[in-house]
């Protein structure tokens, strides 16, 4: 039994890092934030719309880092004020950039006003910005068909002219706000701009990055005529589209039922912690863990009967993670877990849970019944030692991992160490 429960506290604290590929929170932009330790790098200053944030937009990001054209990514989603678009509230789009990216330390996200940012950064020395921008930017506007129009754009375009108080919350200040030395430009399409011989005039293309086809304005229209539209989104996106009825979108959010999940979330936590900083935890702290369980089974058994697996729409990112967490914790009851790890399996094809939570649950029966696990997310402490579960054909495991939306193990296991701080000993991956 306390193997059993040692699985649990780990997984309980690896709950927020596990799902992400990254360790390191996303940087936050405030006033709290130094600029100074961006000096020498190169940024790139991603502006947009992101109504919603894709994975177009997500996969231009990646490529931008992972190529080494820059060293960080500032999203800027255009704060509105022009009368070009109705685009969603500020607030709302900031909020599904910072899901996508929460645990991405090369990625930067900001309140700020375009006044505020230009304000901030022009007290940054020494820092390379670079424009990322679609194929459409340029030949639309840049290099429209109007030259005169053209001509006008490319003079105030993020050339970090000092911004006229009507553009101090206005997305034509965030156009203008920061001055770019040069361009990544995301290609849409079959589009040829190799006219332009890597340049945009006085100043030269970094590179170009092949690009979805994918746009913001596809997917509200996808969610408007009730048409699938989760596979252009990220699950987080996808949730919050759901939960808070975005773009027309059918909400059927229960509010109670996510906050008596995240409170039964919140009294297992605490059992678990409580056992975890105790070195030699008593019986009766054991039992009071096992107490928890049994109550929540009973009442998990209940909200599985009324509403089947309650997924994102429903309950929320959070409810949908808290009822997730808790099944994983019926280990006294294996049939129940595997109940509902089929009914989690509709769900993910539903778009409803994710693959991650599947993976995990998917093991937890395995070991459960005896069996070698599939995506090596089961640890068990032994003689002092982290010991990885015995794992089927464990050659191929960070390609399963890979494949389910996880880290891979070696990424895995050093969230645990730096979780836990622990040295490289303590842990074993036979």
């Amino acid at each position: 039994m306390k193997n059993y429960f040692l699985k649990s506290l780990i997984l309980l604290l690896l709950i927020g890092t596990t799902f992400f590929p990254f360790t390191a929170k996303a940087e936050i932009l405030d006033d709290k934030f130094d600029l100074k330790c961006l000096q020498g790098s190169k940024l790139g200053y991603y502006i947009g719309s992101f109504d919603p944030i894709h994975l177009g937009h997500q996969n231009v990001i990646d490529q931008a880092l992972k190529s080494g054209s820059v060293d960080y990514v500032l999203i800027y989603p255009v704060p509105g004020g022009d009368a070009f678009k109705n685009r969603s509230d500020f607030a709302e789009r900031l909020k599904m950039i910072a899901s996508v990216y929460q645990q991405h330390p090369k990625v930067l996200i900001t309140s700020w006003s375009p006044k505020e940012l230009q304000d901030n950064f022009s007290s940054t020395i020494d820092l390379e910005i670079i424009g990322i921008i679609g194929s459409d930017v340029i030949t639309d506007t840049l290099m429209g068909p109007d030259k005169e129009l053209s001509e006008k754009y490319r003079s105030v375009f993020m050339r970090g002219i000092p911004l006229k108080e009507k553009h101090y919350q206005h997305t034509i200040g965030a156009l203008m706000a920061l001055k770019a030395d040069s361009f990544l430009v995301a290609l849409r399409g079959d589009v040829d701009l190799s006219y332009l011989e890597n340049r945009i005039y006085d100043r030269p293309i970094r590179a170009f990055i092949p690009s979805k086809t994918t746009s913001s304005t596809e997917v509200r229209k996808a969610i408007a005529n009730r048409q699938p539209f989760e596979p252009f989104l990220s699950y987080q996106v996808q949730a919050i589209i759901k939960q808070e009825g975005l773009y027309g979108f059918p909400s059927q959010f229960n509010k109670a039922l996510q906050d008596e999940l995240l409170e039964m979330q919140e009294q297992d936590q605490k059992a678990r912690f409580s056992l975890m900083s105790h070195k030699e935890p008593s019986k009766e702290l054991y039992e009071n863990i096992k107490k928890i369980d049994v109550r929540n089974g009973k009442r998990l058994k209940t909200i599985i009967n009324q509403y089947g697996w309650p997924g994102v729409s429903l309950v929320g990112l959070e409810g949908a993670s808290a009822f997730w967490i808790l099944v994983q914790h019926q280990d006294q009851d294996v049939d129940f877990q595997k109940e509902c790890l089929e009914l989690l399996k509709e769900a993910v094809n539903q778009y409803e849970a994710s693959l991650q939570s599947q993976a995990y649950l998917t093991d937890r029966v395995k070991v459960n019944e005896g069996k070698p696990q599939i995506y090596g997310t089961q640890w068990v402490q032994k003689e002092g030692n982290f010991c990885l579960y015995p794992v089927e054909d464990i050659e191929h495991l960070d390609k399963r991992r890979l494949q389910m939306g996880l880290n891979t193990i070696a990424e895995y296991k050093k969230q645990m160490q730096m979780i836990y701080q622990l040295s490289e000993e303590p842990f074993r991956i036979d």
